[in-house]
Formats: structure tokens, sequence, C-alpha cells
């Protein structure tokens, strides 16, 4: 009964943005207590040039991604900072920008080469029922192709839209544990 109604409301939140090509406005940021802790320490920590951040969701033994429109290729859900904007609250907007999707960005991962934070993100929307491949919100289309659900290890460098990011995806999947409430 539980699943069915995270289903209902994911699919009843989708239908009603389904009308406008518009992004709606993005949900309050979602970091989770733990995190906020020790975010700081760890950021200053890991020195980088980060402007952009991305999640890392997992699905029941797999990740979701973008397929991106123009390459065809996979890719995080993630993008460029905004303004006064904390690299977890970016991956959390950017996120919600091209899967339509609130998760809660609960433990940092790791920076990869090209200077994407990356962040492992909790889902509790229903999104294990939904196949393996399904449309993005209507307001991601000019960007986002589809969303997907792979297996992060039967996938090669040719499938991802910047091959550096395969070691970063995997080593992100081992290293992500959803603490469950």
């Amino acid at each position: 009964m539980c699943n069915f109604f995270h289903l209902s409301a994911l699919f009843a939140v989708l239908t009603l943005f389904s009308c406008s090509g518009s992004v709606p406005s993005a949900p309050v940021c979602r970091v989770s207590d733990e995190l906020s802790a020790k975010l700081d320490v760890l950021l200053q920590n890991n020195p980088s040039v980060s402007t952009a951040a991305a999640c890392l969701i997992k699905v029941n033994g797999k990740v979701l991604l973008i397929k991106h429109r123009l390459s065809n290729k996979l890719d995080f859900p993630g993008g460029g900072q905004g303004d006064n904007e904390t690299l977890a609250c970016t991956a959390h907007r950017e996120t919600w920008e091209e899967t339509g999707f609130n998760v809660e960005v609960s433990q940092y991962l790791t920076t990869t080469k090209s200077g994407l934070a990356l962040f492992g993100c909790a889902l509790e929307a229903g999104i294990d029922q939904l196949p393996d491949a399904f449309d993005a919100p209507p307001w991601a289309k000019v960007e986002v192709k589809r969303l997907v659900k792979v297996d992060p290890f039967s996938i090669d460098e040719k499938s991802m839209r910047f091959a550096d990011e395969l070691i970063p995806l995997r080593d992100g999947y081992t290293q992500f544990v959803i603490n469950p409430n």
C-alpha cells in the first residue's frame, strides 16, 4: 500500500507539471543533517575548483542517469553552480530540473578530475517501480532525452557523455550506502 501511495504521488506530480514546458520552482534544498554538519570540513579538506555538482541515485542495484539529448550518451543529473549556492544544493536543484525528483543529498562521494562534485542522493518516490527507461519531465526535454536505470558495471566509457566519469560512477556506487530511516 505504501509503495502504491509513493508511486501515485510521483505520477500526480509529474502529471501536474506535464502541461507546462517551463521549469517549476525547485523545492527547498534537502541536505541530510549529517552531511550538513560534515560538508564544510569535507570540502575544505578536499580542495577543488568545483563549480558543478551532481547526484548519484541508487535504485535496486542500478543508478539513475540521464540520457543526454544532444550526445545520446549517459550522464549524471547535475550541472553548474548558481550564485550563493552550495555544491550540495546545486546537486539537488540540478537533479530536480533534469529528473523531476526531489532527492535528499546525503553523502559527499568524490570530485571528478573535471571538477564535478558527486553526491550520494536518496530518493523515496517509488522509482524502483518504474521501468529501466522512462521519459524526463517536459521541462527537462531540451537537455534530457530519457531517464535510465543502469548497472554501472555493465557499461563502458563510450556510453558516458564524459568518459572519465565512469570510474567515479563505479567508485561512488560502491561507496554510497543508503541508510534506511
